[in-house]
C-alpha cells in the first residue's frame, strides 16, 4: 500500500522531533541531494550540523558504498511524500547502524533536511561518538602535479593536497616515486622511461601513499612538454583517483580466487563451459575422476563415457546451453587405465546473470552407490536361489505385457515339478535346490530372448512369453518346455527323474496377469490328473483337458 505523502504541518511536527534528538546531527540539502549551509531558520546548533564540502557533497558520501541504493530508496520517497526513512552504515564507524531521516521542509526553510542518529546512542557501551565531529566531505577525484624529466615534483594544486593529504612543502622537491607503493615501483620506472623515449602521453595506474598512511589507486596521465634543453622539459600529471574502481576489481578478484578454492575442495568435479563450449574453469578432481592429465574440453568427458552415455551428455549439454534447461544424467564412464566408473553428471545453464552464457557442470562418482542400488535391485527382483525373477517382480513383466495396447498376446506357461517332495526327503535339501536350480537353467535355455522365467515360490515356475501369434504358438511353447524337462538331472547325488506338470494359457483382451496366471494354474492341475508331463492349453471347460 503506497503511503499517504505528508501536510506541511506533519512534516515540520517531523524536524521538530529531530530537533529533540541529543545526538542527531543534521545537514541541509538542496533538491539536487548535495549538502548546503544551514540556514538559521531550522534552529540548529552549530555543533550538529554538518558543514557542506568544497566539492558539492551528499549523504552518498557520508555513508558505505554498499548503502548507497538504500539513501536514494529514502532521499526519493522524500521528494514525493516528504520524509523517507532507512537504516544505513557510516563510514567512520561502518559496525554501527545509524537511522538516516530525510524531511522535506523547502515551503518554511527553502530545503530538505537530513539527520543521522546511532541506533543504539542510549547503550552505556556506545554513545554518540560515531557522529562526534562527523561531516559530509569528498576527496577531489582530480588533481595535477608538475614534474622535471626526472620526476621530480615542482608543483601541485589544492586538489593534491585534498586527495593525498600531502601539503606543497612536503610534496615539492621529492621524487614522485617517494609516494609509490613499493609494489608499483618497477611499473611506475618503465612507464616513466617509456614516457621520456616517446615523448608522447602515457597513461599507468600506481598506488600512492596519502597522509593518514593508507593507498589510494590513482591512474596517471603523464603529458611530456619538451624543451629546447631536454633538461629543462616538464612533464604534468593528471591524477584521477580510481581506488573505488580498483576496490571493486580486487573484491571480484578475491570472490575468483575464493570460489576457485572452494571448487578445488569440493569432491566433485566441476566444468564451466561457455555457450561455445569452451573450458572456463575445470578443477583437478575432474581429471582424477576422468581419469585423465588435464581437461581441455567437453569432449574429454564424452570421451570416457559409454556409448549410451556419450549420447545421452550431448543431449543434455544441447538443451542446456540452447534451451536453457538443466539436466542431471547418471553415465557409465572407462579411465584410460580402464577403470570402470558411473558418475552422475548434473548441467545447470548459466546466463548473463551469472556473468556469461553458459553451462556448469558437475561430476560426482557414484560407483559404489549404484552397485549398492544394482544389488538392491536384484534382491528385490530376482529369485537367490535359481536366478529367476520372483513372484513380485513376474507379476510386474506379465502385467506390463499385457498393458501394451499394441502388443501381440502374452503365453504363460505354469510349471509345477511333480515328485519334487520325494527328493527333498530322500536326497536333501541341498539336492532338492540343485533341481530347482536344473529346472531354471532347462527353463531359461529354451526360451526367447524377450521371454522370462519366474519363481513363483517352492516348486512352481512361471513362464511369460509375450508377442505369441496365439494359442498355437502357446502351445508349441509348452511342448518345448516338456521336451527341455523330460531328460533326468544330473545332480551331485546322482541322476535325478525330472519332470513336471504344465498348465498353458494364452491373453485375451481384458484379462489382468493375475486372471491369466490362474488359467495357467487350472491347466497345469488339468495336466497333473491326466498324463504325466503332458503340457495342457487352458479352455473355457476344462473338464475335457486339451493336451498340446
Amino acid at each position: 500500500m503506497t503511503a499517504t505523502p505528508r501536510t506541511p504541518a506533519e512534516r515540520e511536527d517531523v524536524l521538530s522531533a529531530l530537533l529533540r534528538l541529543p545526538d542527531a546531527v543534521l545537514a541541509a540539502i538542496a533538491t539536487d541531494g548535495v549538502v548546503l549551509p544551514m540556514p538559521a531558520s531550522v534552529g540548529v546548533p552549530p555543533e550538529r550540523v554538518m558543514p557542506p564540502s568544497a566539492d558539492r557533497a551528499t549523504f552518498l558520501d557520508a555513508v558505505l558504498p554498499a548503502d548507497a541504493m538504500t539513501v536514494i530508496t529514502a532521499w526519493e520517497r522524500a521528494r514525493t511524500h516528504g520524509v523517507g526513512l532507512a537504516t544505513v552504515h557510516g563510514r567512520r564507524e561502518p559496525e554501527v547502524p545509524l537511522s538516516l531521516t530525510f524531511v522535506d521542509v523547502r515551503e518554511a526553510h527553502g530545503v530538505f533536511v537530513g539527520a543521522l542518529e546511532v541506533l543504539d546512542a542510549a547503550s552505556p557501551e556506545r554513545g554518540p561518538a560515531p557522529l562526534a565531529g562527523l561531516e559530509v566531505s569528498r576527496r577531489p577525484r582530480t588533481a595535477t602535479v608538475c614534474k622535471t624529466s626526472l620526476a621530480v615534483i615542482t608543483e601541485i594544486d589544492e586538489r593534491t593536497t585534498r586527495m593525498l593529504g600531502w601539503t606543497a612543502a612536503e610534496m615539492v622537491g621529492q621524487r614522485s616515486s617517494e609516494f609509490v607503493h613499493p609494489d608499483d615501483q618497477e611499473r611506475a620506472i618503465a612507464n616513466w622511461l617509456e614516457l621520456l623515449s616517446r615523448q608522447e602521453s602515457q597513461r599507468v595506474r600506481l598506488r600512492h601513499r596519502r597522509a593518514d598512511g593508507s593507498w589510494a589507486w590513482l591512474e596517471l596521465e603523464n603529458q611530456y612538454v619538451p624543451a629546447d634543453d631536454p633538461a629543462d622539459a616538464v612533464v604534468v600529471t593528471q591524477m584521477s583517483d580510481v581506488s573505488d574502481e580498483m576496490a571493486a576489481h580486487e573484491a571480484l578478484r578475491q570472490q575468483e580466487r575464493l570460489l576457485r578454492r572452494l571448487t578445488e575442495a569440493l569432491p566433485q568435479g566441476i566444468l564451466q563451459l561457455t555457450a561455445d563450449r569452451e573450458v572456463v574453469h575445470a578443477n583437478s578432481r575432474l581429471q582424477v575422476l576422468l581419469g585423465v592429465p588435464a581437461v581441455d574440453g567437453w569432449a574429454d568427458l564424452a570421451a570416457v563415457a559409454d556409448e549410451a552415455g556419450r549420447e545421452a551428455l550431448e543431449t543434455a549439454l544441447s538443451r542446456v546451453l540452447v534451451d536453457g534447461e538443466d539436466a542431471a544424467l547418471e553415465v557409465g564412464i572407462r579411465t584410460p587405465a580402464g577403470e570402470a566408473r558411473v558418475c552422475a553428471v548434473s548441467l545447470v545453464a548459466l546466463s548473463d546473470r551469472e556473468g556469461a552464457p553458459g553451462a556448469l557442470v558437475c561430476v560426482s562418482d557414484v560407483t559404489d552407490s549404484a552397485r549398492m542400488r544394482e544389488e538392491l535391485t536384484a534382491k528385490a527382483t530376482f529369485d537367490p536361489l535359481t536366478g529367476c525373477h520372483n513372484r513380485a517382480s513376474t507379476m510386474a513383466v506379465l502385467e506390463a505385457a499385457l498393458a501394451d495396447p499394441g502388443g501381440r498376446p502374452t503365453a504363460v506357461v505354469f510349471v509345477d515339478l511333480d515328485e519334487f517332495k520325494p527328493v527333498n526327503d530322500t536326497l536333501g535339501h541341498d539336492a532338492g535346490d540343485e533341481l530347482l536350480v536344473t529346472t531354471a537353467h532347462r527353463l531359461a535355455g529354451v526360451l526367447r530372448k524377450d521371454d522370462i522365467v519366474g519363481r513363483l515360490g517352492g516348486d512352481e515356475f512361471l513362464v511369460v512369453s509375450r508377442g505369441v501369434d496365439g494359442p498355437d504358438a502357446a502351445a508349441a511353447l509348452g511342448r518345448r518346455i516338456r521336451a527341455a524337462l523330460s531328460v533326468p538331472a544330473e545332480i551331485s547325488a546322482g541322476a535325478v527323474r525330472l519332470q513336471a506338470s504344465l498348465g498353458v494359457a494364452c491373453s485375451e483382451p481384458g484379462l489382468d496377469g493375475a486372471a491369466l496366471t490362474k488359467r495357467a494354474d487350472q491347466a497345469m492341475y488339468a495336466s497333473k490328473q491326466g498324463r504325466r508331463g503332458e503340457p495342457v492349453l487352458w479352455t473355457a471347460d476344462l473338464g475335457a483337458p486339451v493336451l498340446v
